[in-house]
Formats: C-alpha cells, structure tokens, sequence
C-alpha cells in the first residue's frame, strides 16, 4: 500500500459513531461489565434487570456487542438501537422526548418481527391483533396523534430494516438477506416516514400512571409476543441501546424512577441509561434495576493527573489491534499513541477522533509516519473544541475538582452538566473519582506543575 492508502485506511477503521463489529478488532477492557452481567445472566433462577451506565462515548455501544456475541449460543439475543431507529425515521431527537410505554411498544414490534423472520410458522394473529389494540388505546388515552390507521406488519418489519446493522447478526441472517436488509434500510425513505406517521414517537398529550389499564394491557400484550418466542424458540435476552443520549434528567428519571414498565419485560434486560441515573443520588432508588457503570478507563494518576495512568496501555492496544495487518507498523509511534490515550481522557470516542485527526493530517503531509508537530496539531484542533462554551461558572466546578485531593464531585449543579457533556470525567479504578477531561488541563485548567 501507498503511505496515502494507509492513512485513508486508518481513519475509515476508526469511525467515531459506529461500534467495531470484528472481534479481532477490539482490545480486552480492563474495566468491562461483561462479564459481571454474563454471571448474573448464568443463574437459572433469575431474569436481571441491568442498567448499564456511563457517560456518552465510553464504549458502551461496543461492550453491548460484546455481551451479544457471548450470549450467542445461550439465548436469543434481540439488539435494539433506538438511537438508530429513530435516525433511520428522520426524528433522531424523538429519544429526548420518548416515554417508558413508547419503548415499550417498540420492543413488542421488534420481538414481532424478530418472530416472523426465525419462526418456522406465523405468529398467531391474535397476539398481533392485540398488540395493535393495546397501541391504539394508550396513544387515544395520552393523546398521541395518529394520521393513519397503524399496520404491524409494515411497522414491525420496518423495526428490523431499520436497524438492520445491529439485528440482522441478532436474527443470524447472512448473505443475501442480510444485505437485503440492510440495502432497504438505506434506500426506502417512503417505508420509513410511513411508519413515523402510523407510529409518532414522543408526540403525546399528556402521560399516565403504569397502573393504568390501558398501560397494564400494552404490557401484557408485548409480554405475551415475548413469552411466544421464549416458548417456541428459546428464552430471549433484550438488549437496548440508545436510551443513554438522554439529555434531560427529568426525562431519565420518568423512563426509570417514575415508571417501572421497562423492568416488567418478561425476559432478561440490559439497557443503556443515561449517566444522570448513576451520578444523582436518587439514582440508588431506581427499583427493580441493577446499575453497572462502564467509567473511562483511567489514563490519568489519579494523585497526579499530569502523570500518564493504568488505562493508556488498553487504548495503546486498541489501536494496535485494528491495524495490525496493515504494512505500516511505524505509522504511529508509541509514544504518539500514549500521547493520544492520555488526552482522551479515557473516552473511547474521544481517543477515535484522534487518531481521525492525525489520519487527515498525515496523508495531507504525505508522510510515512505521523510526527509529533501532527499529533499536537490534532490535539490542539480537539482542545479548541472541547473549550468551546465553557463560562467562569463551569470553569470553577472544574477547577474545585482539580483542589480536591479526593476528586469528589461537587454538590454545584452544573457538575451533572459537566459530566453530561463529557467535561467532567468519572474513573473507576479505587473509589469512583473525578477530573476535568485532560484537554481542558492543557491550557484553559493547566494544572500547578503540569507541562502541558
């Protein structure tokens, strides 16, 4: 290859948004929940209801594909990324205003269509005729508005198409209907803003109380769909991504704290949650729910966060692993590597974009491996953005972080903000602790002794 090829091949690998779906491609995380998760999912007498938490860009997204492809060969394993659907239908902020009964609903059509696809025989059409019943007197009752009458076939079909990266290896369909699949879920806008009018996704009126009854019948009727495929197949493991993208904390303590329907799925249930659920204390109240947190990997010390931590080596790893086959093993050096991990924070997304920006700049050089004048000026470009919008009230909560030798967080309000927004860093190793995002140390926070 070309050093030019070699670049380009290096960012196409290191995509920011989508999940590494080759096994080979992915370094053993020191600090995963997978294998906590996989011994609760082992015992024979319980059904766990996880949280897993985190803030946005840690990797969750990749460890639920890691948990998948281990609970292969025990259940059926069904992969719903909301974040995903809701991008495929043209509405990707209807995961800001989506209500517990809404997803819900969105489960019963994926286990729907998940059924219909591995089923050697038709689902009884009552089950579905109930379904679309149960749907259409909770979105009466919470005044949803609807411009056409809904069809569950279209619907449920469209369900799988539109998530058809993350299901398709779910249902175990390779070859031509994968691709199919896949094709559609690219090529069929029609099909896509015809299930947004028959299913309208946080546009309801007014909201009810889980006791309600047409909320209990909607339950019932998904439960059931669930219980089919447990009976006639094998028991189902739900896995649903996507719920973590919620901004607003009220919004996350209704889907959870307020409403209890996501932990009454009849079958094991992981979902990734917002971080709100983990940092605010009444987190801890969320019944029937376990919380696991997925932290960033701790790449700073955390007695002097200017010295590099035990978490570089796995980002170090992670780059290896996806260009190892690749005839450039100086494209990047050690240290450069090293260099990147630390100022990522510990953020897998943030560490991607990275190793992007030094990709661009080292074919527009042409050169054989990246220098360290490269590396700084994608790390420069990062900090810049990462400083972007910060006001002195930020900057002090950040900065009673970096005082306090316990890197507790503060009671200010604004420091849920911080973490939301990926400013403010959570680390697992010991008792959780806190640090600004280290690109915001290397100038606008430099810490007392740091080198920058």
């Amino acid at each position: 290859m070309e050093r030019r090829d070699v670049w380009e091949e290096i960012y196409r690998r290191f995509d920011p948004v989508e999940p590494v779906k080759d096994p080979a491609w992915r370094a053993p995380r020191p600090h995963t929940p997978v294998d906590r998760i996989a011994r609760r999912l082992d015992l024979p007498f319980a059904d766990p209801r996880i949280l897993l938490a985190g803030t946005v860009g840690t990797g969750k997204s990749t460890e639920l594909l890691r948990l998948r492809e281990a609970r292969e060969s025990k259940e059926f394993v069904l992969l719903l990324d909301l974040h995903r659907h809701f991008a495929w239908m043209g509405d990707g902020e209807a995961i800001q205003r989506v209500a517990s009964w809404e997803v819900i609903f969105l489960v019963g059509l994926s286990v729907l269509g998940a059924a219909r696809e591995i089923l050697p025989y038709e689902v009884p059409p009552q089950h579905v005729e109930d379904l679309r019943l149960a749907w259409e007197q909770v979105a009466d009752a919470t005044n949803t508005p609807r411009t056409t009458e809904i069809d569950l076939g279209k619907v449920a079909s469209g369900m799988i198409t539109a998530a058809g990266s993350v299901l398709v290896p779910a249902l175990g369909l390779t070859g031509g209907a994968a691709a199919g699949m896949a094709a559609g879920a690219g090529a069929t806008k029609a099909i896509a803003e015809g299930i947004r009018r028959m299913v309208p996704i946080g546009r309801s009126g007014r909201t009810l109380p889980d006791q309600d009854e047409a909320m209990q019948t909607l339950l019932g009727a998904v439960n059931v769909l669930v219980g089919h495929m447990q009976q006639h197949h094998r028991r189902v493991l739900l896995l649903i991504d996507g719920l973590d993208r919620i901004r607003d904390e009220e919004r996350a303590l209704g889907l959870f704290l307020r409403s209890e329907l996501l932990s009454q799925i009849a079958c094991p249930t992981v979902l990734c949650a917002p971080f709100a659920l983990r940092s605010a204390p009444v987190g801890a109240a969320i019944p029937r729910f376990d919380t696991v947190v997925l932290a960033n990997e701790p790449v700073l010390d955390k007695a002097h966060p200017d010295r590099m931590g035990e978490g570089v080596p796995f980002f170090v790893e992670m780059y290896r692993r996806r260009t190892q086959d690749l005839p450039a093993p100086d494209a990047m050096e050690q240290g450069s590597l090293e260099r990147l991990a630390y100022v990522s924070g510990g953020r897998a997304r943030d560490f991607v974009k990275l190793v992007r920006g030094v990709a661009e700049r080292a074919w527009t050089a042409d050169v054989t491996t990246a220098t360290a004048e490269i590396v700084e000026d994608a790390v420069d470009e990062a900090r810049r953005d990462r400083e972007r919008g910060l006001d002195v009230g930020h900057l002090g909560v950040l900065r009673a972080v970096m005082a306090d030798v316990q890197r507790q967080l503060p009671e200010d309000a604004r420091a849920r903000q911080l973490l939301d927004w990926g400013h403010l860093l959570p680390y697992p190793n010991e008792s959780e602790w806190y640090y600004p995002h280290p690109l915001l140390t290397l100038h606008l926070l430099r810490a007392p002794g740091s080198t920058g």
